[in-house]
């Protein structure tokens, strides 16, 4: 099996843990997990793997200020979010390895595992 037999989306580790502030951003990126699950399921019979990569904190964005930035690759798990060659990582990984389908790998130094994030907390 080859690499050229994979289908690999861009999703976004949010659609493990949902969040109203971002309504249709979340949306599209949850229907594009289930599409990455259904596509697998559909095209795993021809040979086809259907992956996805859910970063997480990598750039920031331009709303955000260097402190909030700071603040929230500081709540991750890890301390500290992904880095563009994080991603290049799991994707290398993905194309390696021919017995993964219908998976998402977050790549977000565990923000999906965090219940306390300064992104979701209500500040007062």
């Amino acid at each position: 099996p080859g690499a050229n037999n994979l289908i690999v989306n861009i999703i976004d580790q949010r659609v493990l843990k949902l969040t109203p502030q971002f309504l249709s951003y979340t949306t599209a990126k949850a229907a594009l997990a289930t599409l990455t699950t259904t596509l697998a399921q559909a095209l795993g019979g021809q040979g086809i793997r259907v992956n996805a990569i859910g970063p997480g904190p990598v750039l920031k964005n331009s709303r955000q200020s260097d402190a909030d930035w700071a603040r929230q690759n500081e709540a991750t798990i890890l301390g500290h979010g992904a880095t563009p060659a994080d991603i290049c990582g799991a994707l290398l990984y993905l194309v390696s390895a021919h017995a993964v389908t219908g998976q998402m790998i977050a790549v977000d130094g565990g923000q999906h595992l965090a219940w306390q994030t300064p992104d979701v907390l209500v500040q007062e």
